[in-house]
């Protein structure tokens, strides 16, 4: 399933991936330990993985669709120093990364791409998703947000006990 999802997302992101935009995401630091571009592609797998499941129950989502939205979702953000406060920009974000969205989706898609992006901060804004497609990024957004905030303080506490079970950037010298 790991080779189909990026598969699947260089396949249907290629616009986005190879965008200026994108790669400036990929330089802009999110959630204090990732990048807006990485954890755009973090919420891209575990969105992929969803439809899968979803897939299973004979729930049908649209990958292409999916993909250039959770690729978009955040591309509001950049420039962040913009946003008055972070209210504002958690407001403001998702409309910003709608728009952006039309540029880099099919006419066919673009509707499904626009909810995906402009509803995907729901609960926190009030205005729920119309698609099954931009229910499954909001889901992947926090799902992914949380694992995001809690591997770093996991990782140091596992150091700080001195247990290597998590992988470090340690390089270990294996010349004995």
């Amino acid at each position: 399933m790991q080779s189909e999802n990026i598969y699947n997302i260089e396949k249907y992101g290629k616009p986005v991936l190879n965008s200026l935009k994108f790669r400036e995401a990929l330089e802009q630091c999110h959630h204090h330990s990732s990048t807006v571009g990485m954890h755009s592609l973090n919420v891209t797998f575990v969105a992929l993985g969803i439809g899968y499941l979803l897939d299973k129950f004979h729930i049908r989502t649209n990958t292409r669709a999916l993909v250039i939205g959770c690729l978009c979702h955040d591309l509001g953000i950049l420039d962040r120093e913009r946003f008055p406060s972070n209210s504002s920009m958690c407001r403001l974000h998702p409309i910003e990364s709608a728009d952006l969205s039309v540029f880099f989706s099919d006419p066919e898609d673009r509707e499904r791409v626009y909810d995906i992006c402009r509803h995907h901060m729901f609960p926190l804004m009030a205005t729920p998703p119309k698609t099954t497609e931009g229910w499954v990024i909001t889901v992947a957004d926090k799902v992914s947000a949380v694992g995001e905030r809690m591997l770093p303080p996991v990782r140091r506490m596992w150091e700080r006990r001195n247990l290597r079970v998590i992988p470090t950037e340690t390089t270990y010298n294996t010349a004995a």
